[in-house]
């Protein structure tokens, strides 16, 4: 029995340790294929790196489009690395009636520094995948939800003032008809939507003295202090 056990534990870490140098491999190519695509300012080759998997002719154009304007920009590449994906990383994206998702399930971010020309590094992060056991950039599709409402307009929050970094913003928003929710590490962002249903904002300190802002095609519908420790609600009258 003991004999069994050990084969098998010596089986489980040799196919772990096939399946992590596999990987390591595949990241070392990847990388050097990134570079190279940058370097040489090489469409295709960029192209080539973008798994498109569900995506329509247009959405592979837009996404090859802007990943060339941030990525062949002329610049000398300095270093290619990873990263882990943000914690408050949010993939899918709700607007104008479409819904925007990635291609492959991310696992996490490629960070590209370009040199500059004597300035300073410019750094770009794109996320990326493993599809089958190959290294890409993700790619993004788009779903028509058939939305016949209104169209999407500029909303918005700010929280400025004293102790603005320590607080936790939690909000909910209907975007092309499709309710959406998020906890927000910004103090201060604008993005496309129908409205805010509400907006949670909470202080745990004394000194907390800030004034919440929210706006709407750049025009304030909202605007209440919280002072100290607290909770500021804001929700859409009905």
């Amino acid at each position: 029995m003991l004999e069994r056990l050990l084969t098998l534990v010596i089986t489980l870490l040799t196919l772990t340790h096939g399946a992590i140098a596999a990987e390591s491999d595949g990241a070392a190519q990847f990388k050097g294929s990134l570079s190279a695509a940058i370097s040489e300012k090489d469409d295709q080759k960029l192209e080539a790196l973008i798994y498109f998997g569900g995506a329509s002719p247009q959405d592979k154009q837009r996404m090859t489009s802007m990943l060339r304007m941030v990525l062949l920009s002329g610049k000398e590449v300095e270093e290619v690395s990873f990263a882990p994906l943000p914690s408050d990383f949010d993939p899918v994206l709700v607007v104008r009636g479409q819904k925007i998702e990635p291609t492959a399930t991310p696992k996490g971010m490629v960070r590209v520094t370009l040199k500059g020309a004597g300035q300073s590094p410019k750094e770009s992060s794109s996320a990326y995948a493993i599809v089958d056991g190959k290294f890409f950039l993700v790619g993004m599709k788009s779903t028509d939800l058939g939305w016949k409402g209104p169209p999407d307009k500029n909303i918005g929050f700010s929280v400025v003032g004293q102790g603005s970094a320590g607080i936790q913003i939690q909000g909910m928003w209907n975007a092309s008809g499709v309710q959406m929710k998020k906890a927000f590490k910004e103090s201060s962002i604008t993005f496309w939507g129908q409205h805010f249903d509400e907006l949670n904002v909470t202080s745990g300190s004394d000194d907390c003295d800030v004034t919440v802002t929210i706006t709407e095609d750049g025009k304030e519908i909202y605007s209440e202090p919280l002072k100290g420790k607290g909770v500021l609600q804001y929700k859409k009258k009905s």
